[in-house]
């Protein structure tokens, strides 16, 4: 049997979220492992391979800052066809 229910009000907010925080060597490291299954071996060639073609600062840093204007959303968008991490790149962009 259905039931029906009524709506009586609707509150609506907008809510900003922080850019998030860049990941230094580490941190990447483990995130790749963890979440992509990734070696560190990999993870290191990978980050040497998108330094390289410019989507990426020095790979073997600490810093954790993005600089003022860095087009995250668009960096992620350069991935989501990538055969490996693509998929969960999609996702992101998707579902934030």
């Amino acid at each position: 049997a259905c039931k029906m229910a009524k709506v009586t009000g609707l509150t609506e907010k907008k809510d900003k979220q922080p850019r998030p925080t860049a990941l230094n060597t580490v941190e990447m490291l483990k995130l790749a492992s963890t979440v992509l299954n990734m070696s560190p071996h990999y993870t290191m060639q990978v980050a040497e391979r998108l330094y390289i073609s410019g989507y990426l600062s020095y790979p073997r840093t600490e810093s954790t800052a993005y600089p003022q204007g860095y087009d995250l959303l668009g960096t992620l968008s350069q991935q989501k066809k990538h055969p490996v991490w693509g998929d969960y790149v999609q996702n992101m962009l998707s579902h934030g």
